[in-house]
């Protein structure tokens, strides 16, 4: 997928809860999302770097996506995470990070969605190794 396809949404203050405790993300707007998925995020050894973690909120109709390291924490290196709604938007939040990536949220009430984490090993502009995790197939179609 190109890059220009990609819409950016910036975190938000309560990424850090995301992070924390991914399983009570409590939305700007005052919905509570629930973990409805999550994956390991590997390296291809089969490393676990982090994990991505989908939830939606029924409050609100969103789905939300967070990758949380547990690898390199501490250390700035490019993080992401990307939620795509079917027959909608690509949302994703991309830098570098230290605990996470996201969150990101889109209205999904009604759609299918994929969801993908991604952790580098290296600095934004520097090579590094890759991990990744999350489903690039259709689902959680609520």
């Amino acid at each position: 997928m190109a890059a220009s396809a990609f819409v950016a949404v910036p975190a938000t203050a309560d990424a850090a809860a995301a992070a924390a405790s991914p399983t009570a993300v409590r939305g700007a707007d005052g919905d509570s999302y629930s973990v409805v998925a999550s994956s390991p995020v590997k390296f291809s050894s089969g490393t676990v770097a982090g994990t991505v973690y989908l939830l939606y909120s029924s409050g609100n109709g969103k789905n939300c996506v967070v990758t949380v390291k547990t690898s390199y924490t501490g250390t700035a290196t490019v993080t992401t995470a990307q939620l795509i709604i079917q027959n909608g938007n690509t949302h994703v939040d991309q830098g570098n990070y230290t605990s996470y990536a996201g969150p990101v949220r889109g209205s999904a009430a009604g759609k299918c969605v994929k969801y993908w984490g991604s952790i580098n090993t290296g600095p934004d502009g520097q090579a590094g190794a890759n991990a990744g995790g999350g489903r690039m197939s259709w689902g959680n179609c609520a």
